[in-house]
């Protein structure tokens, strides 16, 4: 069973905004480990491309769900914003 790794979420030459972000703070808050635990029972196919991390999906769900975005403007502002590369 293989999964992706999530990129890199910034250069190493930018200024670090991260801790005036309301999402770190959020993301300080949450006990992150029995989501990712119930999760990790999720397996993926052993045929076709590398399955995402099901806590990153996760997460992705739950941006997407509170900005209230559809997949294309999800996309869009995982494209753009850092905070919700590092959410």
């Amino acid at each position: 069973m293989s999964r992706r790794r999530i990129g890199q979420g910034k250069f190493g030459f930018t200024v670090d905004r991260s801790q005036h972000s309301s999402l770190n703070e959020l993301a300080k808050l949450i006990d992150w480990m029995p989501i990712d635990q119930a999760l990790g029972v999720i397996s993926c196919s052993a045929k076709g491309k590398p399955a995402w991390p099901p806590m990153a999906l996760f997460n992705a769900m739950l941006l997407s769900i509170w900005y209230d975005l559809s997949d294309v403007k999800f996309t869009e502002a995982l494209d753009d914003r850092g905070s919700f590369r590092r959410f």
